[in-house]
Order: C-alpha cells, then sequence, then structure tokens
C-alpha cells in the first residue's frame, strides 16, 4: 500500500516560512495532487479514501473536435433513416408496442451513431424519437437547450405511414 503523509492543520500553515500561508496553501494543494493515486478502478486522494467506481479523465483542453471525429450530419441522417424503414416499412401504429418500439429505436440509433463517431469522441449523444397515429391532424415538435453553434450538431429524420408518423433526433453535444 501507499501511507500518504498527514496534512498539516491550518496552525501548522501559518507558522510556514516567512509565515505565507497563501503559498504554504498552495504548496499543499501540489501535494495533494501528487499524492493522487490513480488505479484501474478509479482514484483516490488523501482527501479520498474510498474509491471510486467512476473513470475520472485528466483534461485535453481540446476546444475542437478533431477532423476526423466531427459531427457528420449527413452520416447520421442516414443511419437514422436505414433504421427508420428497416423497422417501420410494413407495420402498422398500435399504440401498446410502439411505446416498446420507441425505445428500442432510440437504442439502436444511439449504438449505431457512437459506433460511426468511434469510441474516443467527445460528443454526448441524445436520440429522441417521436411516434404516433395519424389522425388528419398537425403536429409541430420543438426541443431547446445550451447550444455552441460552431461544434454542436443535430440530424433528424421523418418517417410516415398511412397509420402512423416518427420523427428521429439525433443530437451531437461537443464537450471538453
Amino acid at each position: 500500500g501507499l501511507s500518504l503523509a498527514k496534512e498539516p492543520t491550518l496552525r501548522e500553515l501559518t507558522r510556514g516560512e516567512n509565515g505565507d500561508v497563501a503559498r504554504d496553501l498552495t504548496k499543499q494543494k501540489s501535494l495533494n495532487r501528487r499524492l493522487s493515486v490513480s488505479t484501474n478502478q478509479g482514484s483516490t486522494t488523501s482527501d479520498d479514501t474510498h474509491i471510486h467506481s467512476q473513470i475520472a479523465y485528466e483534461n485535453t483542453y481540446q476546444l475542437e473536435p478533431n477532423p476526423h471525429q466531427q459531427f457528420s450530419v449527413r452520416r447520421i441522417r442516414d443511419i437514422i433513416k436505414s433504421i427508420f424503414i428497416q423497422k417501420l416499412e410494413n407495420v402498422r401504429y398500435n399504440s401498446e408496442s410502439f411505446r416498446l418500439l420507441s425505445i428500442q429505436l432510440s437504442e439502436q440509433i444511439k449504438t449505431q451513431v457512437k459506433q460511426e463517431l468511434s469510441f474516443n469522441n467527445r460528443y454526448k449523444i441524445v436520440v429522441l424519437v417521436t411516434m404516433g397515429p395519424k389522425h388528419s391532424q398537425d403536429i409541430q415538435i420543438a426541443s431547446r437547450c445550451m447550444w455552441y453553434t460552431p461544434t454542436d450538431k443535430f440530424a433528424s429524420w421523418e418517417f410516415s405511414s398511412d397509420t402512423f408518423f416518427a420523427v428521429g433526433v439525433v443530437f451531437g453535444l461537443y464537450y471538453e
């Protein structure tokens, strides 16, 4: 195991060289960072003695996606289109089965989009699938969110049959 040094108290810090508390606190924070121990299950520090089950990623300060990892609206739209045509072409509307079908479609779209973007991309993917019966009426679907236009993108596709409609929207939100 790794033994961690006892952290100094505030009184001990105020007795630092030349009484410079701010510099000593900065040194202590630096020491805490160096004492961080990475494990394959998470990380632990002198302040945090239990092991986290989440993976901690280091900041890369990469503010824009790599050219080969950009969200391609055309390719994502093609994914939505192919899944909708494959799964919905000869289907009749049924309110009971469509609840589960919309969940299955959104999961399948999300899986294929993530594969298309590769596994080391920095996009959070949000998929919305809206389905409903046709009853000689119109529907408008809108969404709002915080958006950074240069990197955040979306793709959508609409499917329509004699008995129902389906709209699939995939949002790709870039994060650091």
